[in-house]
């Protein structure tokens, strides 16, 4: 009998551990960096996820990154990337912190233009050009969230992002940073 009553205990110790309040969704928005074959991109990132439980939620990430330079007045370069991707959340909650790792799949495009200014004759002035690339994106990755109070977080994060550009495979790494709004109970 008393064994009976400390198995009940540890079970109903258990269920109330695990009825813990933990967040339906979770929203992210913030900076983010981007290293790229010697090229420094800044841009954004936000993300949405629904959390199936504890542990386990869907993950919805869009980002933007940009990179522009005109200095030597003989030609300018303006290239962005963006990508949205879509995959499981495997999240470790405590009370102070949660750390979380992903593998999200998706949609990655990358646009360059490129302008040559002040060339001699005959040359068309300015003479420019534009590619266009869509590929399969991929990011492995994870973070930390730190929490403020029982809704806000901050945010730190790093992902390996993968993307085919003109046929080219591009491995990148990208870091982010921003606030995490949280709402609705599990």
């Amino acid at each position: 009998m008393g064994r009976l009553l400390l198995v009940l205990a540890g079970l109903s110790l258990a269920v109330v551990l695990n009825a813990q309040e933990n967040p339906k969704y979770e929203l992210f928005g913030g900076y983010s960096y981007l290293h790229q074959t010697g090229t420094n991109f800044n841009g954004w990132e936000a993300s949405g996820a629904y959390n199936f439980n504890r542990w386990i939620g869907l993950k919805l990430d869009a980002d933007g990154h940009y990179f522009s330079d005109g200095r030597s007045g003989v030609f300018s370069v303006n290239l962005n990337t963006h990508e949205i991707m879509l995959g499981p959340q495997f999240s470790w909650r405590q009370k102070r912190f949660t750390l979380f790792a992903h593998t999200l799949f998706g949609y990655s495009r990358f646009h360059d233009h490129f302008t040559e200014l002040n060339l001699p004759p005959p040359f068309p002035n300015p003479l420019s050009q534009t590619n266009n690339a869509n590929a399969l994106g991929v990011a492995l990755g994870g973070g930390a969230d730190w929490n403020l109070s029982k809704s806000w977080a901050l945010r730190a994060q790093g992902d390996y992002v993968q993307a085919a550009a003109f046929q080219d495979r591009s491995d990148n790494f990208r870091l982010s940073t921003g606030i995490v709004y949280r709402f609705g109970k599990r």
